[in-house]
This record gives C-alpha cells, structure tokens and sequence, in this order.
C-alpha cells in the first residue's frame, strides 16, 4: 500500500470515529434534556374523588420533575411523586393548615386520602386517572 493509500484508511477511521463520538454526545444531550418524568410539566384540576363529582373548591395537581404542588381545595400542598412504567407513588406530602367550611374540609381531606392511595395513573385523551388497587380513586381534566 502506498504512503496517500495508508493516510486514506487513517483519514477515514479519524473521520468515522468522530462521526461516532459526535453522535453520541448527541445522542446524550437529547436524552438529558427529555423530561424526567411522563407527567412532568403537566397541570390538572379534579373532576372526580372517589367516584364523586368535585362540589366545592377544585383541588388542583401540578408535576414537576419529581415533585407535585397545588391545592386542596383549601389549603396548598406539596409532596413527591415517582413513576415507574404505569405505576406512581407519592410521599413527604405536606400542607398549609388553614381552616374552611366544613364541607370543603371534608372534600379536601378524601382528595388528600385519595392521592396516598393512588398506585397507578393512565391518560386518557385529555383526562388522568390516578387509581389505588380497589380503582379509579381521582380523575383530573387539564387545568385552566
């Protein structure tokens, strides 16, 4: 093989090596910039808990990386969440301690029973519906 035959195979290694290598970093930075969960991002407002309309104040959901944030009607809360496939887990939920009617109270306190419960969530079109192992316990629409 000649000297310009040799520098050819080495210029073409060289250059395939670093399509590869610009590939991957490309590659990487899509996957890092993907968000960290399916849910992530995304705002709700209940229709239903446990199989009840809302009839007072409309608790809310909002999903942020790996925390979840929004209203129970009465007072504001705050947890975290984590998703594995269909499954969901939320924990470390905490809230502002304000009184309201009771009936909002007592709507506020299923809500926050319900979304401990919850061990699963689907989508459906414009609807979430997290359920516990008994079913469907919240049902939320995209908030406003």
């Amino acid at each position: 093989m000649t000297l310009s035959g040799v520098m050819r195979v080495v210029l073409n290694r060289t250059t395939l090596s670093g399509l590869a290598l610009a590939s991957a970093l490309v590659a990487a930075a899509c996957a890092s910039s993907a968000p960290s969960a399916p849910l992530s991002g995304t705002r709700w407002q209940a229709q239903t808990i446990e199989g009840a309309p809302v009839a007072y104040r409309t608790p809310t959901i909002e999903f942020a990386a790996d925390r979840i944030s929004g209203t129970g009607g009465c007072n504001r809360y705050f947890g975290t969440y984590q998703i594995i496939g269909a499954q969901i887990s939320v924990a470390d939920v905490g809230a502002t301690e304000m009184a309201c009617e009771p009936v909002v109270m007592a709507q506020e306190a299923a809500f926050h029973t319900a979304l401990g419960d919850a061990r699963t969530y689907r989508r459906e079109g414009e609807t979430l519906i997290l359920a516990s192992a008994s079913g469907d316990v919240l049902v939320f629409r995209p908030a406003q």
